[in-house]
């Protein structure tokens, strides 16, 4: 006898039907057919059963203060938008971080979102309120969503006189010694005068003190001046972390010349790096080149209504359908392979022991009213049901 039997379930990767036999938060039994008996049964009649979607590239510190600057938002670049954030920080308090963050959570659980990874920002602007206010709802939230946190030098690593360069590598690390697990970079030769190298040595200094993972904003520019990406590859090598360390953005990747591209993308797959593309910045990187060349690639919803993005509900599956249209994406086998970018691709780069519709995995799960993983995508179906270890935490079992 199962605490929790979902039957009649579409499983996306197999035909036919299937039941679900949960235990005290555990997936147990995955059978074909209708033979498992639980205290608690739902017949899911042909509906999609998933593992619950991961959000592995976030700002919730930041999310939800695009209505405090108004016109502002995002009007002059990346460079603008910085300058319009640190504006905001100096008055976040942890318990404002906490209530945004926790509003912005319950939207992501709604989508079907089990997992989350946030970057938090630690500066002299913002100091460690955001830090701790996350931590706040981390703690609170603990038994609906998982919540991991990356220290964020958005103002860049050193302090340059007379830039914009205002320098977080203390706060990071006192971040650090706070309990925070993951440490993050903002390394972008087009917006910081100090060399980018230097803040690669220094991050993977600290990563290797601290035992900690590593994810990291790189060449998040629309030129090829700002390429540090064979570096970061080299380093991770070098210091054996391969399989801890994400970038995001890599923009100045689509800048490259295609061989370049190419030698790097291969060299990204060696080191066991992960990339995050976020499709919100519309422009890519170069996903298809990534993809082929066996690059574990994640889709993430990054900023939310902010004044670096406007717009969003921390749906992932939005952001995986925007995804799919910027990159052209049409046929189901280029679909499914996308929906692996918030399944089990993120899986990975977190290093998950186990994570799926199979028995030993956690009980996260979310139900969609689609039969297919295509039709999920296309369609963009009610989230019917969402599982926390078991828990009905989001939707209505109908």
């Amino acid at each position: 006898m199962f605490d929790l039997v979902l039957t009649n379930a579409c499983l996306g990767d197999r035909p036919g039907r299937w039941s679900v036999g949960i235990r005290a938060g555990v997936i147990v039994e995955v059978v074909e057919g209708d033979r498992l008996l639980g205290q608690k049964s739902w017949d899911l009649e042909g509906r999609l059963l998933a593992p619950g979607f991961i959000d592995a590239h976030t700002h919730l510190d930041k999310a939800l203060t695009a209505e405090r600057t108004g016109d502002i938002v995002a009007s002059g670049g990346l460079a603008a938008a910085i300058q319009t954030i640190r504006g905001l920080k100096a008055d976040f308090t942890a318990a404002d971080v906490a209530a945004r963050a926790g509003r912005s959570l319950r939207w992501s659980l709604e989508s079907g979102v089990t997992f989350v990874r946030t970057n938090v920002e630690a500066d002299s602007f913002v100091q460690m309120n955001a830090v701790h206010g996350l931590q706040a709802v981390q703690q609170e939230l603990a038994d609906q969503i998982d919540l991991q946190l990356i220290a964020f030098p958005q103002e860049g690593w050193f302090e340059t006189a007379g830039t914009m360069e205002a320098g977080s590598a203390v706060w990071v690390e006192q971040a650090l010694q706070q309990g925070v697990r993951v440490i993050g970079g903002n390394i972008n030769r087009g917006l910081w005068p100090s060399s980018p190298e230097a803040q690669v040595d220094e991050l993977f200094r600290l990563a290797q003190q601290y035992d900690c993972d590593v994810d990291v904003h790189l060449d998040n520019w629309d030129g090829p001046e700002a390429f540090t990406l064979p570096y970061v590859a080299q380093k991770t090598i070098e210091q054996g972390w391969q399989g801890r360390v994400t970038v995001a953005h890599i923009a100045s990747l689509a800048h490259v010349s295609e061989a370049e591209a190419e030698a790097t993308a291969q060299l990204v797959k060696t080191a066991g790096m992960t990339v995050a593309v976020l499709p919100t910045r519309i422009k890519l990187t170069r996903v298809a080149l990534l993809m082929e060349a066996g690059v574990n690639v994640i889709c993430a919803t990054d900023n939310l209504r902010d004044p670096f993005v406007r717009y969003g509900k921390a749906d992932i599956l939005a952001a995986l359908l925007l995804l799919g249209q910027i990159t052209n994406y049409l046929g189901d086998r280029d679909l499914t392979r996308l929906w692996q970018t918030i399944t089990t691709n993120p899986a990975q780069m977190l290093r998950f022991p186990h994570y799926g519709v199979a028995p030993g995995s956690p009980a996260d799960l979310v139900v969609l009213d689609a039969q297919t993983i295509p039709e999920a995508i296309l369609h963009q179906p009610e989230r019917l049901a969402v599982f926390k270890r078991g828990k009905l935490v989001a939707g209505t079992m109908l």
